[in-house]
């Protein structure tokens, strides 16, 4: 659900439409399809010991979206072993192994069923003999001819998921309008289906002690005091807002006495370096600060995310990082569709263009003819208005 709270008529290129600034809730499924699971909840039956979860790849946003549903399962299943079938990455030990919702990971990537996918059905196939019979095996993903091989690769008691319409699943269930649904609130589905409630608080998010001691350090020796905390750059260039605007906005946000604290990936340190200086006194990259391996540069972004008064990102992972850690969040959602992907939070705002090509309909900005107008119309003013309105909210305080 969408709830507007303020609207600016633009005009790149001559190009009409307003920019519109949302509250957004994100949709889930409707109370009556799940509720009934909970009066006698199938869990509750179960003797679990050993579960397999089919994840794939994903990164720190989809990591994040996924947390609550192993946050689950975790509390429904404290002593379990939980192992993560899929890719591996710092953002994967970090939000997941070292937070003690994953004991292992079975490293494995198939992101299409495809010719080249067959040396991974055989690495399947021997770490099923390997592992044995296991209690449940969980499948989040949608496609019919991994999910096939699965059976034929895994030994198991139950099993859960929804491909092919939970053809493979002993568990049957309705996915109402699932397009329009969260993608968090799709997989938990699984979870409600044998009768768990979403975990309170959603997200498990551990940071380590010595992180904290750091963040607490650089935030009193550098006097960050009310900070907005930004993540400049996209994976995927349909979602960048652009260099020259963040250091736009950041100028602006410094001009209000506000710090600007900068984050972003390894190979992306120098250029932040440089945005900060165009920035002007106030701005700065934490992590060149620190002293730390890349290793926890992770764990400090989310250390003083918790501090900062604002995060403004595009539809990246620090923006669902940002709003799953509690902190005001306002993203640029220049790609994603906001009900189904919008970072999940009680303080999240969006600023989204309300033009005929948004969301880019083949990601490869050809209905433009890469002219992004959808980024251009989000200009530095918009957006430094954006986020005075929700800094100042009292609703989200």
């Amino acid at each position: 659900m969408l709830t507007t709270i303020k609207s600016w008529p633009v005009s790149p290129s001559e190009r009409n439409f307003q920019v519109l600034l949302y509250k957004a809730k994100p949709d889930d499924y409707p109370e009556e399809l799940y509720k009934p699971w909970y009066k006698d909840p199938l869990y509750k039956t179960l003797n679990v010991e050993r579960i397999l979860v089919y994840v794939g790849g994903g990164g720190v946003g989809d990591i994040v979206m996924i947390n609550p549903f192993f946050n689950a399962l975790r509390s429904a299943w404290p002593e379990s072993h939980i192992t993560w079938i899929g890719g591996f990455s710092n953002p994967i030990k970090c939000l997941l192994k070292n937070s003690g919702l994953i004991d292992d990971v079975l490293y494995t990537v198939v992101r299409k069923h495809r010719p080249s996918a067959f040396p991974e059905y055989v690495k399947w196939w021997r770490e099923g003999r390997r592992i044995g019979r296991v209690d449940l095996f969980i499948d989040t993903q949608r496609q019919f001819v991994p999910s096939l091989f699965f059976s034929l690769c895994f030994k198991y008691k139950h099993r859960i998921g929804y491909s092919s319409k939970c053809f493979f699943s002993d568990w049957k269930f309705k996915e109402p309008n699932r397009h329009e649904v969260h993608d968090t609130f799709q997989t938990l589905i699984m979870a409600r289906r044998l009768g768990m409630r979403p975990p309170r608080p959603l997200h498990r998010i551990c940071i380590p002690e010595r992180i904290e001691e750091i963040a607490n350090e650089l935030w009193e020796k550098y006097r960050f005091g009310e900070a907005v905390s930004m993540f400049p750059r996209s994976s995927n260039p349909v979602k960048d807002w652009g260099k020259d605007r963040y250091i736009s906005l950041g100028r602006m946000l410094l001009e209000k006495g506000l710090k600007v604290l900068l984050f972003g990936g390894p190979n992306q340190m120098k250029e932040l370096q440089d945005m900060a200086a165009s920035m002007g006194s106030g701005a700065y990259v934490p992590y060149l600060l620190s002293g730390l391996s890349f290793d926890d540069e992770l764990y400090l972004c989310m250390a003083l995310l918790k501090r900062s008064a604002l995060a403004i990102s595009g539809d990246s992972g620090g923006a669902h990082l940002s709003a799953a850690l509690g902190t005001k969040t306002l993203v640029i959602s220049l790609l994603s569709r906001i009900n189904k992907f919008m970072p999940l939070g009680e303080r999240v705002w969006s600023v989204y263009p309300d033009i005929e090509c948004s969301p880019c309909p083949a990601r490869d900005m050809k209905a433009c003819s890469g002219q992004r107008w959808c980024a251009a119309g989000i200009t530095p003013q918009v957006l430094c208005e954006a986020a005075t309105l929700l800094l100042a909210n009292k609703e989200h305080n």
